[in-house]
């Protein structure tokens, strides 16, 4: 029988985290360890983990770190075969995991990853967003043999390193021949770069699809924007275009206007604040923009240190929540 374990660092997500193990417990793999890496929540976390028989390693305050806190759960793991994702996370069909195993079934792929997407319908989650199927999904290799990939450009390397901890499934001896990077933020990207770099195969499955969703205020978005900008600079040497033009922001308008769903009354509020995420985003790469020109790569790493200090936690929005 196949088994597999499931890693989620969790900090207060009570809220969610309930959803997200019903959707994995719910899962037609049966054989499923759970492993919960709680930063010392003070809600019921740990009480709603116990629930789903989960196993909860203890993560110190102040020490969480996107790459090296994963690390602890691979290496807590019993399992060869490891899915990352988070605590407002939950699987889109009962079958997922199984596909994702069924792929790894080639021992010479060693990861896979789907996609996350906004459900359709939800109407406390942003409708410019809503996800639906409209074409035929594919499963894409991303394999450079023979120091290929390290030959790519700048902008080649960071297209390919695309990967996602909310929607990925490893073998465990990959993740440990290749830790995660002791990184603030985008672990999952570094790691697909290097496995390419060192010949790994890595597979995407657009058909698998995983529901998550923070709602953004401005200030989240600018700070937000402003990290992974940062970060894929630093990481991958590539600049931040800035956001699409006004034609993209109208075609997110008629997203949103065109939709049955949406009632009149909740049409302005999600025109005004698309609107608003338009504009964080275009002041965040203005900001990054200003910071290097003016004084390279150390005045924005000082942006960076002040900016970025603490992204605040995602959160859902309630439907009385404006």
């Amino acid at each position: 029988m196949e088994s597999l374990s499931v890693i989620i660092p969790v900090k207060n997500g009570g809220r969610t985290l309930e959803k997200c193990l019903s959707s994995i417990r719910n899962q037609t793999i049966q054989n499923i360890e759970i492993i919960i890496l709680d930063s010392m929540s003070d809600d019921d976390s740990r009480e709603i983990s116990l629930k789903y028989d989960a196993k909860i390693i203890d993560i110190p305050a102040g020490t969480f770190n996107h790459g090296l806190t994963r690390n602890i759960g691979v290496k807590a793991s019993s399992c060869e075969l490891l899915y990352f994702t988070v605590q407002d996370a939950w699987l889109s069909e009962n079958d997922l995991l199984e596909k994702m195993v069924r792929h790894l079934k080639d021992h010479s792929v060693m990861a896979v990853v789907g996609h996350q997407a906004t459900p359709w319908g939800h109407l406390d989650k942003n409708p410019a967003y809503w996800y639906k199927r409209f074409s035929d999904t594919q499963v894409v290799l991303r394999y450079f043999p023979k120091g290929e990939f390290t030959r790519l450009s700048n902008i080649d390397k960071f297209k390919n390193s695309r990967w996602d901890n909310v929607v990925s499934m490893y073998r465990k001896s990959a993740l440990l021949s290749i830790p995660f990077a002791k990184t603030d933020f985008s672990e999952d990207w570094m790691w697909a770069n290097e496995a390419l770099a060192n010949g790994y195969k890595l597979l995407d499955d657009t058909s698998i699809v995983v529901y998550h969703y923070h709602h953004m205020n401005f200030y989240f978005r600018y700070k937000l924007q402003f990290t992974i900008s940062c970060n894929f600079y630093s990481f991958f040497g590539v600049k931040p275009n800035f956001p699409i033009s006004i034609v993209g922001l109208m075609r997110n308008f008629k997203s949103v206007l065109i939709k049955k769903e949406v009632s009149l009354f909740s049409k302005p509020y999600w025109l005004l604040h698309n609107t608003g995420i338009f504009i964080a985003d275009f002041l965040a790469i203005s900001v990054f923009k200003t910071l290097l020109f003016f004084g390279g790569d150390n005045l924005l790493m000082r942006g960076y240190k002040i900016i970025s200090k603490r992204i605040p936690q995602g959160k859902l929005k309630s439907l009385n929540e404006k």
